[in-house]
């Protein structure tokens, strides 16, 4: 299932809007792409502050499913987004971490 940023989806979709680290974003997904009680690996390739995965979290309930889990291949945890994701309840995992400064 793809979320998308606004407006590349045709179709009926659902929208959230989030924050980004530059300003507000929105997200969509095809209304009828998921069934009431499917579980949900969201995806993305990287968590910074966690605001599409949340808000890709967010339209997955929406349509009744539940998120199994948040996965990314890179993890920036200085920027707080897995916090985030683990205090609204979702597991995350991330291929490899990297910190802001490394020296």
């Amino acid at each position: 299932v793809l979320f998308r940023k606004q407006g590349k989806l045709p179709a009926d979709v659902l929208a959230e809007g989030y924050q980004t680290e530059y300003g507000e974003a929105f997200l969509e997904v095809h209304a009828d792409s998921l069934c009431e009680g499917d579980s949900v690996l969201i995806f993305d390739d990287l968590i910074a502050t966690g605001g599409t995965l949340l808000a890709a979290a967010s339209l997955v309930r929406r349509l009744g499913a539940r998120v199994f889990e948040a996965a990314a291949i890179i993890d920036l945890p200085e920027l707080g987004g897995s916090t985030r994701l683990q205090d609204a309840g979702i597991s995350t995992f991330s291929l490899t971490a990297f910190a802001l400064d490394e020296r």
